[in-house]
């Protein structure tokens, strides 16, 4: 099916998914793209994404453009190209075009994968697919409706199990006209939107036939396996081929090592999930109760030993192990001139005082000024972020020490 009418871009991956190399004339330069009579690159549509490579000049081999995105817009095809086009690629001039081959055959094993898992989908569940987004390695498939898990794991073992029986893909342009009405009846997509009088339908072998014009493989066997990478009830994520073969055995290596540190059979390590959460959640509630013991005991030790500089009193301590809220609240109020420096979970350091002449903000203002941490607060509470608590506190005993000169 020829596109040329209308300066309309020719499409010619539609008659030959396989091309990869293919001449053409410019028709146009635009900023940053090249408009050709006729392509073999696939520009993005439908959720597949847009082929890449490169435009060699035919006159000049030596005259390569990148390729980094192609669209279509009203019929014309547009090449994006990476950088700026010289001024030798002109209007008329013949040119090379070179596509990806790797990322074409990944986009054309992505999309038919998509077909597969969408028919068994919508033909077992009743469930149609709205839209989906193909990439190289994944692919999100959008459904109208919620999956559950038990359902999704049928269609995935079924999906895959057409894709590895060798299931024959062809695609083929028909009159609306003359469509039988037992196609009609078993076609995804919705004919009656397609303003144009033909039609290109994608047919794999007594599984489905649909409404695309995206590019495929030949034969569901290149794709290899699917495998999931995420589920969100209407949202099915997942990859295929050597990516999902890595991202398998990368989550049974990673289950066989939670095994053995949860002492359990892989198979068990689901079940035994949800009572090591119960259990670390009861272990960290009884290491906050000890932690408060702690901190109380320490904060009365804190109080009887102060450091003493001629009638200040300062408290000290690091209580990195305490959140905040629970140190001020064993700290109490302060006597006057008293202060308090403690470092607490973070960590950070707590400034407060209940001196006038010396307020809490005004010590971690000069603090933040000699280092490079950040801070701030009231006169009475104050806190700075610390790098090094144990310097980063003897830092701010000597700012006290020369104020109170």
């Amino acid at each position: 099916m020829s596109n040329s009418t209308n300066n309309h871009t020719e499409l010619l991956f539609w008659n030959n998914q396989n091309l990869l190399e293919f001449e053409a004339i410019i028709q146009e330069i635009k900023d940053k793209g090249i408009i050709l009579d006729k392509t073999a690159f696939y520009p993005e549509s439908g959720g597949q994404l847009s082929d890449t490579g490169q435009l060699v000049l035919e006159k000049d081999k030596k005259s390569k453009l990148e390729v980094e995105f192609v669209e279509k817009q009203n019929g014309r095809v547009i090449h994006y190209i990476s950088g700026k086009i010289p001024s030798n690629f002109k209007k008329g001039l013949k040119v090379i075009g070179k596509i990806d081959q790797e990322r074409r055959s990944n986009l054309m094993r992505a999309h038919t994968s998509q077909h597969v898992l969408s028919a068994v989908i919508e033909d077992i569940f009743k469930i149609k697919t709205i839209k989906a987004v193909i990439d190289e390695k994944l692919i999100t498939v959008y459904l109208e409706r919620k999956i559950t898990e038990e359902e999704l794991t049928k269609a995935l073992i079924l999906a895959n199990n057409h894709l590895l029986s060798g299931k024959k893909v062809n695609s083929k342009f028909f009159k609306k006209s003359e469509i039988s009405e037992n196609v009609k009846v078993n076609l995804r997509g919705e004919l009656s939107k397609v303003e144009q009088a033909k039609v290109r339908i994608v047919s794999i072998e007594t599984l489905d036939s649909s409404l695309c014009g995206g590019t495929h493989c030949q034969n569901t066997q290149e794709i290899g396996i699917i495998f999931l990478d995420d589920f969100k009830g209407d949202i099915v994520s997942y990859t295929f081929g050597d990516t999902a073969l890595e991202r398998m055995i990368s989550l049974s290596l990673g289950v066989i090592g939670a095994s053995k540190l949860l002492a359990s059979k892989p198979n068990e390590v689901v079940n035994r999930i949800p009572k090591v959460i119960t259990d670390l959640k009861e272990l960290k509630d009884i290491n906050s109760q000890l932690n408060r013991i702690l901190l109380k005991q320490l904060m009365i030790n804190v109080k009887e030993n102060p450091l003493i500089i001629g009638e200040i009193k300062i408290f000290r301590e690091d209580f990195h192990f305490a959140e905040k809220k629970f140190v001020l609240q064993e700290l109490g109020s302060l006597d006057e001139n008293q202060l308090a420096i403690f470092v607490v979970k973070g960590p950070i350091i707590v400034v407060v005082s209940s001196l006038k002449q010396l307020t809490a903000n005004e010590i971690v203002k000069v603090f933040c000024e000699k280092t490079t941490n950040k801070g701030g607060g009231s006169p009475t509470v104050a806190q700075a972020s610390t790098n090094n608590k144990t310097e980063d506190l003897e830092i701010i005993m000597e700012i006290i020490k020369k104020k109170m000169k």
